[in-house]
């Protein structure tokens, strides 16, 4: 699995939507930035993770993945 700009993820446990929207390189590897959207009454917020982080969370379950639609 390739994580890309434009891949979904749903984070079950905060029941927060996300969006990858943007991989660097950084100095000790990749990094992931996502744009979260949670639920009603709160603003969205951005993080940045570890690629290697965010494909174990991915294969541990603890997010949901979809990768972007190409058309």
């Amino acid at each position: 699995m390739k994580l890309q700009v434009g891949d979904a993820l749903f984070e079950p446990l905060s029941r927060n939507t996300g969006e990858i929207t943007g991989i660097e390189e950084g100095p000790n590897g990749r990094i992931v930035q996502i744009r979260w959207r949670p639920e009603e009454n709160q603003l969205p917020h951005d993080t940045e993770h570890f690629y290697k982080k965010v494909l174990r969370c991915v294969k541990n379950g603890e997010f949901e993945y979809t990768p972007k639609i190409s058309e």
